[in-house]
């Protein structure tokens, strides 16, 4: 199957624990097989006179070795088995004749004993054997899923609801996980028991074994016209639920604007609408899945009738014993529940193939920022960073965010970005830790393109502290030494005091131990921005990017940011992204873009000494209100 196809370069990674799985099961059917056959003696046995005794049948070509064997001729090689073998049978039937039929029943039922209880630990070697399988092999694709987000262009998380994407590794990967588990330990179970059992009464009458193809139809056929029908209801089910993920997900990330705006009502309902339709759809699925047993249920009680029927007619017009066709019939009867079970679980897997197929399509999708085969090996940063004709269009777009843009950041100095909102700053500075690439053009370090480093290498070379601080749902001292886990307290401790921290976690009543909730939720801004910049200094990168770090803090609370800043410069590479040009004085060259391109550069000094510079008619505008 489709599915099944997909998910093999998951499964062979356990094709032992599969193989032998499926090794055990074939024996599950075979003492399934054994267990019913010996039904036979003991029906036959059941009641008294002669014609009740059990005898094991022999064969016309048994007869015929007897036969030789009684007329004094030599037997010629094989024959000589052959005989031995009806020998056997011969003097096994004259000691069951001598038997009493309930001490035979008796008999027959120690040796079915042994039996079941081997087929139990073969039964469940294959519960373990398969199911460890196949959820291990789910393990290993909701880990390839989770490693593949963490490398999708940043664009896919701005098209897409990050509810969405959860729903894509928890409840799709779950879908596809029973598949690949419990049903196809069932599948694997049920496979054999179709193909020994089917034999099965292939040996016992071959007349009712192929009156079977005429009946299976009967059975077969309503369920596989619910297949379709289940996949598509299914589909949409799983669909509704990753877009009630995904408003879920949303309207609690933005309670307060919610709340703010007194919007509960109308959020209220729109998840209404969104909550009816899944319960309609899964109502749909759950209606469909129940129907195709049902109809299971009605085909086998007319084949019952059907077989029924016939073999009361078999008993009288053939040498049929009873204890044969009782013991046909309970086969029959035991093969409609695997024949049930793999047509449910071709429903099942028609509804899991549209799961897989989100799960695929996101393992499918192109990765824009690739690691180098052969990454070179850069040491610490001596002379700069380029920017060299660099040019970047977003995807979908023909607009350029960056276009043919030249600019050289030394070590050790101090740039700026400045510029109105839309210009391409953010873009410029993602393009340092290969957030993106360049359309065109290259990102040099010490004259090495960025793309020929390793992300690892390159990344841990940037710390960068931003507006929009995010802090983990976990303790301070977590939070701070986020990007340095070896870290010592001590170390932990140094950074905080630097950043102007200490003083305030200390306050709390468990210190660094003191959980920052949701996003630091439970911190002000300027103590999230604190502990960012704690962090960053435990870190303690090469280059340091700020982009916008101190935009949304209050006067105060600045003050104290610009004074961490001060540490946090200490022998770095800065760049500076910021509208309030009160933080980029310090810069050796501030740089102005406008659509993309660098329109101006050069000192705080030198742009205000520019009487047509556009730098200094939005510092005018910001510190001395001039029109």
């Amino acid at each position: 199957m489709k599915i099944y196809r997909k998910l093999w370069p998951y499964l062979v990674k356990y094709k032992y624990r599969l193989s032998f799985g499926i090794f055990l099961s074939i024996f599950v059917s075979i003492f399934n097989g054994v267990s019913l056959t010996s039904l036979i003696p003991i029906f036959n046995s059941l009641g008294t006179g002669d014609n009740y005794k059990f005898q094991i049948a022999l064969t016309s070509r048994d007869n015929v070795v007897l036969e030789k064997s009684k007329s004094g001729k030599d037997l010629e090689g094989y024959e000589y088995g052959e005989w031995l073998f009806a020998k056997g049978k011969t003097s096994l039937n004259e000691e069951l004749a001598k038997k009493d039929p309930d001490k035979l029943v008796f008999l027959f039922c120690l040796i079915i004993l042994p039996v079941y209880l081997l087929k139990l630990i073969c039964l469940a070697g294959t519960v373990y054997f398969v199911n460890s399988a196949g959820l291990l092999s789910v393990r290993d694709i909701r880990q390839v899923l989770y490693e593949k987000l963490q490398e999708l262009p940043l664009n896919d998380f701005l098209r897409e609801k990050t509810g969405v994407l959860m729903s894509r590794i928890i409840n799709d990967v779950d879908t596809v996980g029973k598949v690949v588990s419990n049903d196809l330990k069932d599948a694997i179970n049920d496979f054999f028991y179709i193909v020994t059992h089917l034999l099965l009464l292939l040996l016992i009458s071959w007349q009712l074994f192929f009156l079977i193809f005429v009946v299976i139809p009967l059975i077969i056929g309503p369920v596989s016209a619910f297949a379709d029908r289940i996949r598509r209801t299914t589909k949409n089910q799983q669909e509704q639920l990753a877009a009630l993920n995904g408003d879920l997900q949303e309207v609690i990330s933005g309670i307060r604007v919610i709340r703010a705006f007194s919007m509960e009502e109308k959020e209220s309902d729109r998840f209404y609408h969104v909550n009816d339709d899944l319960s309609e759809k899964t109502f749909k699925t759950h209606f469909y899945h129940q129907v195709g047993p049902a109809l299971i249920e009605l085909s086998g009680a007319v084949v019952t009738m059907v077989f029924l029927g016939i073999g009361a007619y078999l008993l009288e017009v053939t040498k049929m014993t009873k204890g044969e066709f009782l013991t046909f019939f309970i086969v029959l009867i035991f093969l409609m529940r695997p024949l049930k079970q793999m047509s449910i679980l071709i429903n099942l897997v028609q509804a899991s193939v549209s799961a897989s197929d989100r799960v695929f399509e996101v393992l499918g999708r192109e990765t824009d920022i690739k690691e180098p085969q052969s990454p070179f090996a850069l040491g610490p940063l001596e002379k700069n960073i380029v920017y060299d004709h660099i040019s970047y269009v977003y995807p979908g777009t023909e607009v350029y965010a960056l276009k043919d843009l030249n600019l050289v950041l030394p070590k050790g100095g101090t740039i700026a970005i400045v510029g109105s909102s839309g210009a391409g700053k953010s873009t410029l500075v993602d393009l340092l830790p290969r957030l993106i690439d360049p359309t065109e053009g290259k990102v040099l370090w010490d004259g090495i393109d960025a793309k020929d480093l390793s992300l690892d290498n390159l990344r841990k070379r940037i710390g960068v502290v931003s507006q929009n601080i995010f802090l983990f749902n976990g303790s301070v001292r977590e939070n701070i030494a986020y990007g340095n886990p070896s870290a010592s307290e001590a170390e932990i401790r140094k950074a905080a005091e630097d950043a102007f921290a200490s003083e305030f976690i200390e306050s709390f009543e468990d210190g660094y131990d003191t959980v920052v909730g949701e996003r630091g939720v439970m911190l002000s801004g300027g103590q999230r921005q604190r502990i960012s910049i704690a962090r960053t200094l435990l870190a303690n990168p090469e280059v340091l990017i700020l982009d916008e770090a101190t935009s949304a803090l209050d006067t105060e609370s600045e003050r104290l940011i610009q004074q961490a800043f001060v540490r946090l410069y200490q022998n770095k590479t800065v760049i500076i992204i910021a509208h309030r040009l009160s933080t980029v004085k310090i810069a050796d060259t501030i740089y102005y873009l406008e659509n993309g391109e660098i329109v101006e550069q050069g000192s705080h000094q030198e742009l205000l000494s520019r009487e047509d510079s556009k730098y200094k008619r939005l510092y005018d505008l910001q510190f001395s209100g001039a029109t």
